[in-house]
């Protein structure tokens, strides 16, 4: 298993907590949930595929003013947005750009892609990404209709993959230790925290189980 997996094979692993924006929010209220929820997170993933570039850059304008660190803001597949804003990275789509590419050209930006089988997860580690999220793992509402790759992808992907394997999809804080033992780096979540009543209160839970699930306290983690 990678060195980048969960608990199995003696690494002490420092789990990764990523919240993804769904799309489907007004920019003032992503704005206000992203800077309360910030604190207990990795990364923040600003995935929003419908906003042509200049409303982006706007979006990204106003997470700055606001306050919201830029060394978690990571921008779905537009590199030159991340890249510009000073923002921590990229996350790519399966279909998107090389990451070997994507990191020539904009150096310094850490580089995520999406993969949905473990040979996507060993293609992307070995064409320069630094992380894959893999998915969708659960039974999820974004998906319907499509069938969970489950637990199985997850385990295959950290055992062939040299970077850490973030699992997504329909995860539940309950989660959190099936999914580290199955050599999870960590977890990405969309409407588990975005749409909760209390987002800022969910991501602080999200975050205490994967704590619990690693074995490490609180001073033992950083984000």
């Amino acid at each position: 298993m990678s060195k980048t997996g969960g608990l199995t094979n003696g690494y002490k692993a420092h789990p990764q907590l990523h919240a993804v924006s769904t799309g489907r929010q007004s920019p003032d209220t992503l704005v206000q949930i992203a800077c309360e929820i910030h604190p207990y997170l990795t990364f923040f993933h600003l995935r929003e595929k419908e906003l042509p570039p200049r409303e982006l850059w706007r979006l990204i304008e106003r997470l700055v003013t606001k306050g919201f660190p830029l060394d978690k803001l990571v921008v779905n597949d537009r590199a030159d947005a991340a890249w510009c804003a000073g923002a921590a990275g990229v996350q790519l789509p399966g279909s998107g750009l090389p990451p070997a590419v994507v990191k020539q050209r904009f150096p310094g930006l850490r580089v995520g892609v999406s993969v949905h089988s473990s040979q996507e997860a060993r293609q992307a580690a070995a064409g320069g990404a630094d992380y894959v999220l893999a998915g969708h793992i659960y039974p999820t509402g974004s998906k319907p209709g499509l069938e969970p790759r489950g637990i199985g992808l997850l385990r295959e992907a950290a055992e062939n993959c040299e970077v850490p394997v973030i699992a997504i999809g329909g995860i539940m804080p309950r989660h959190a230790e099936e999914l580290l033992n199955a050599g999870a780096g960590g977890i990405a979540v969309l409407s588990g925290i975005l749409n909760a009543d209390h987002p800022a209160e969910e991501a602080e839970r999200y975050r205490k189980c994967l704590l619990l699930a690693s074995g490490m306290c609180e001073a033992d983690l950083r984000l």
